[in-house]
């Protein structure tokens, strides 16, 4: 016979383990990561004169110090460093340099470097999408910043036509999207995929401009980034209450 009992013991256990597959676990973490890979860009708009037809795979790299609060919410400081450039199909006629008229630009299967070293500083704020078993998130949001265009115009290597000038500044802004998975307590790898759109103002004149113009220009950079996370602290919260991983007892 079916006693009442065992009936009222199953209801309870089986809301008990619904309860505990439903629940949302957040954290609060500081993190410190670092990736590297590999970014393409638009061509240049504005004053730039020698534009691409041809996008190139360039190098990209990123540090990161990630702050997560309980509500999933994420603040970045977020460190770029990548190369923009491209190819021409197209010959560009002579243009001045330091008192030299240099030979024609593009139409040689050579570069157009508009930024070897293409550095921003910016914020991010990502909102956090934690996997059900806490070992990992998807996360996303925009960032803002400033950005630095650096260039040794005089120096070429056999693959370059052409080289900007250095000094380039602007502000910068942009998306990223990413995936975290934990290897461990302390290690997670990182991937990202992001979007960078600079803004360029030159003290150095624009070339093939007539009358001279200062250079500006707004160029759109894709990063995409692997790398690893270190949890400098973290502590994880539950419907339980708050878990010290470092303590391993909630509080």
């Amino acid at each position: 016979m079916f006693k009442p009992e065992i009936f009222l013991f199953m209801r309870k256990s089986l809301l008990l383990v619904l309860l505990l597959s439903c629940q949302h676990v957040f954290g609060q973490s500081w993190e410190l990561g670092a990736g590297i890979g590999i970014s393409t860009n638009t061509q240049p708009t504005g004053n730039m004169e020698y534009v691409g037809d041809q996008g190139l795979l360039n190098y990209s790299t990123t540090l990161k110090l990630a702050y997560t609060t309980k509500s999933n919410w994420q603040f970045v400081a977020d460190g770029h460093l990548l190369e923009l450039s491209s190819k021409s199909s197209k010959k560009y006629g002579y243009y001045w340099n330091d008192g030299l008229y240099i030979a024609s630009v593009g139409g040689d299967d050579k570069k157009l470097v508009y930024s070897k070293y293409t550095m921003s500083l910016c914020l991010d704020v990502n909102k956090k999408f934690a996997f059900a078993n806490n070992t990992g998130a998807f996360y996303v949001g925009p960032s803002f910043g400033y950005g630095f265009a650096r260039n040794n115009s005089k120096k070429f290597n056999s693959n370059e036509s052409y080289k900007g000038p250095d000094g380039g500044l602007g502000f910068v802004y942009g998306l990223q999207l990413g995936l975290t998975k934990d290897f461990s307590d302390k290690i997670a790898f990182n991937f990202e995929a992001a979007m960078r759109a600079y803004n360029f103002h030159f003290t150095a004149e624009a070339p093939q401009r007539f009358p001279a113009e200062k250079l500006h220009y707004g160029i759109i950079a894709f990063p995409i980034t692997i790398g690893l996370r270190y949890y400098i602290f973290r502590v994880e919260s539950s419907s339980y209450g708050t878990y010290n991983t470092r303590r391993n007892r909630y509080f």
